[in-house]
């Protein structure tokens, strides 16, 4: 159904991220009138380790200004005499944020640096926000571009314990206050192997704990330039070589038409949890690893340590490990009732997939007209290609290209 975009009540972007500002800026060229919210970089600044690296190449790990002008990440570390390469380095988180902050106050300067605070529908099928500092206001069109900042999953068998035992990955900046600590690290992903190498170089005494058997941590490259056949064996894509991941980053409508259950599937194991290339030599052999085991239970003892009753998933041994707290690299889930700003009847009425993420079409458009959604809640829909920045340059420029339609 066509949604008619107002002049007079703009476009509302929630989130400035990678996928935020890049959305920001194709509207602005495209003369699209929109207001944006939120903290520049906000979920890079306050749920990553600060002394983590990028998993993205460096080429993968730009923001879209548009076609009229340019401001990649080479560009940036160019004009700041910083190291930079498009594969042969990973890239310090630091530099990417700000990057990012420094792509806002250029290309996006009208950002407004507050949150929203409620959003609901009008009767006329507009919406209805209101900010932070109070102001109330009318949009056309809502993007929700909130990334994975309330979406971190904590298993509910660590729910009942206290905070001083147990907490995600995404709760830590720093890891000096373990420093002497025993901690246990859960996990196998790029969250769970940060954390546990820089437990390990903050002087915590590490234990990674994993129910599969094999971790994998990607190696360096020397930048050289691939052969032909290799890249026609394995062509280069932003998520890496294969013909998987070209597909997945050429062809996000493509996936969208394929059965929800196999995009799900495809989403789920493409690209499984690994280390980044800058962990290269900072896990195996300096902490002890447990392979194929699972926790049982995990209860607090009377001298305020954690108690961690283990099970080998292959000989189904048991063996308890006592440790200060324990860190749990266990991913993040799409739930939209973590946006409290969202008001309990919109949200009732977002259709979402059986494992919280909203059901998107063709247009990142949810099953409310005029509100949509991008960033990694559209993975699912448009492949894992939005699970990283790169993502961004295709929502940006094919949701401006409707939403320049609907005016």
């Amino acid at each position: 159904m066509r949604h008619p975009i107002s002049t007079r009540q703009p476009v509302v972007i929630v989130g400035a991220g990678p996928f935020g500002l890049s959305l920001a800026a194709h509207l602005a060229e495209a003369r699209v009138p929109f207001r944006i919210f939120g903290r520049p970089m906000q979920t890079w600044k306050t749920q990553m380790p600060v002394d983590m690296h990028l998993k993205s190449d460096g080429f993968a790990s730009n923001l879209y200004a548009g076609r009229a002008r340019s401001f990649t990440l080479e560009d940036f570390c160019t004009e700041r005499g910083l190291p930079y390469h498009p594969t042969a380095m990973a890239i310090p988180l630091a530099t990417f944020i700000a990057y990012g902050e420094e792509f806002a106050r250029r290309i996006v300067p009208t950002l407004e640096p507050q949150n929203v605070t409620a959003l609901d529908t009008n009767p006329d099928g507009s919406f209805a926000l209101t900010l932070e500092d109070g102001e109330r206001f009318t949009a056309s069109a809502v993007v929700l571009a909130t990334g994975l900042s309330v979406n971190h999953h904590l298993p509910t068998a660590f729910a009942a314990l206290a905070p001083q035992y147990v907490s995600h990955t995404a709760e830590h900046q720093r890891f000096d206050r373990f420093t002497g600590q025993r901690v246990a690290v859960l996990g196998r992903g790029a969250s769970s192997l940060n954390a546990a190498a820089l437990l390990h170089q903050a002087g915590a005494h590490v234990t990674l704990i994993t129910r599969k058997r094999n971790i994998f941590v990607h190696g360096p490259s020397d930048g050289s330039p691939r052969s032909w056949r290799a890249r026609l064996r394995h062509p280069g894509s932003p998520l890496g070589p294969s013909w998987r991941s070209w597909a997945s980053s050429r062809l996000p409508l493509l996936f969208h038409a394929l059965p929800a259950p196999l995009r799900h599937a495809v989403n789920y194991k493409h690209l499984g949890p690994a280390g980044g290339v800058a962990l290269h030599g900072l896990v195996f052999d300096r902490f002890p690893i447990l392979r194929q085991t699972e926790i049982l239970t995990a209860s607090a003892t009377d001298d305020h340590r954690l108690a961690l009753t283990l099970r080998n998933l292959v000989d189904g041994a048991q063996q308890t490990l006592l440790v200060d707290h324990l860190i749990a690299g266990t991913g993040f889930r799409q739930d939209l009732a973590r946006l409290r700003f969202l008001a309990p009847e919109l949200r009732s009425r977002i259709r979402t997939h059986a494992n919280g993420s909203p059901r998107l079409d063709r247009r990142f458009q949810t099953s409310i007209a005029a509100l949509y959604v991008i960033g990694p809640a559209a993975a699912d829909s448009f492949s894992p290609l939005f699970k990283f920045a790169a993502g961004a340059d295709f929502a940006a420029r094919h949701l401006t290209a409707h939403l320049q339609r609907q005016t």
